[in-house]
């Protein structure tokens, strides 16, 4: 949820054109954009490091993020109004685009196919000599182009990564539902909906340009709760939701893969994000130094962050649990999907994936 670590831009004797045409060409900033960031001290690929995922359309863009971070460091420096203000056809267009989904026994908006993953069987070795010509662990090598099966699978494991995220959104929203203080729960970014193809990080695809399903690189919930004071509550909640999905079929989710965003039910303003720590603030956590963070017990904040309302509003949600309407998804269902790989010579173990 929270941005990347910045990178300072260092002095230097030389202009890096390129790099600041690159990263304007990217963030999509202007000329003024750029003279921010630059006293901000910013190196060009940490803006670009910092380009909101298709995923993650709450994130405010690199632009506005520089702005807002200018903003608070040179209060004496006002911007001038129409390079903030948003157009007015546009925000009524981000409005007119919300959707959400409701439907208790599959909520989601998609129902992919998801293949039987079989996982090649490892080579057995006598010598290193052998493990040496093979590419060493019986790996490939990376420097070749990945066939069709490593493609096939690859996209079985990011269905099965992205269908695990969902059993576990269901579980989180059943068991938050049995808190008085919460009001909604719905599921938003890659989990939420159909998965796109890209170019992943994964270097033996991205070496050649091979294009696999996206990534779900966490579970974001958003969350409106009546007590903000009773955080701890919700955090348990969240530990009885993640426990019925530790041993599936496809694997477990641990508690710091959940980002749950929490917002006050009365104003539908965002607050911030559920601490993942035991005890609020906890000693040694540079997270915990954040101003503001933690002066609402177990309400983090995040260094350089800047929610953006707008886009939250329009990205896709599921909706899992509205007490307003009485809708809460049914109890979860897992497929008994098991899978078995042989080990050497004849004996089998259960795998997760």
């Amino acid at each position: 949820m929270c941005r990347s670590k910045v990178e300072v831009e260092e002095p230097v004797s030389g202009p890096r054109e390129e790099e600041w045409k690159e990263a304007k060409r990217r963030c999509r900033l202007s000329d003024d954009d750029i003279r921010m960031a630059k006293e901000l001290g910013f190196k060009p690929r940490s803006l670009i490091k910092n380009i909101p995922s298709p995923s993650q359309k709450w994130k405010a863009p690199v632009r506005e993020w520089v702005r807002s971070l200018h903003a608070e460091k040179f209060p004496s420096r006002p911007e001038k109004a129409s390079i903030t203000a948003e157009p007015p056809a546009q925000a009524q267009s981000q409005r007119s685009q919300v959707i959400e989904f409701r439907n208790p026994d599959h909520p989601w908006p998609d129902r992919p196919d998801i293949p039987e993953y079989v996982p090649d069987d490892l080579p057995e070795f006598e010598d290193i000599e052998d493990m040496d010509e093979f590419g060493g662990m019986g790996f490939r090598n990376h420097f070749d182009p990945s066939s069709d099966k490593e493609i096939a699978d690859e996209n079985t494991l990011m269905l099965r990564r992205q269908c695990l995220f969902r059993w576990a959104a269901q579980s989180i929203a059943r068991s938050a539902s049995e808190l008085a203080e919460i009001r909604k729960v719905a599921a938003f970014g890659a989990v939420a909906q159909p998965l796109r193809m890209e170019i992943p990080r994964f270097r033996e695809f991205r070496r050649f340009r091979v294009s696999i399903l996206h990534e779900c690189a966490d579970l974001d919930l958003a969350v409106w709760t009546a007590d903000l004071g009773q955080l701890m509550q919700l955090k348990r909640a969240l530990q009885r939701g993640l426990s019925s999905v530790q041993d599936t079929p496809y694997g477990g989710v641990a508690h710091h893969q959940v980002d749950l965003h929490v917002f006050e039910a009365q104003s539908a303003t965002y607050r911030g994000g559920l601490c993942i720590f035991g005890q609020c603030p906890k000693p040694g956590k540079r997270e915990c130094l954040v101003p503001g963070c933690g002066a609402q017990p177990f309400l983090q904040q995040f260094e350089k962050y800047r929610f953006d309302p707008a886009r939250f509003q329009a990205a896709p949600k599921v909706i899992l649990f509205d007490r307003a309407s009485g809708f809460l998804v049914r109890p979860l269902k897992i497929e008994d999907v098991r899978r078995t790989r042989t080990f050497g010579a004849g004996r089998d173990e259960d795998v997760p994936f």
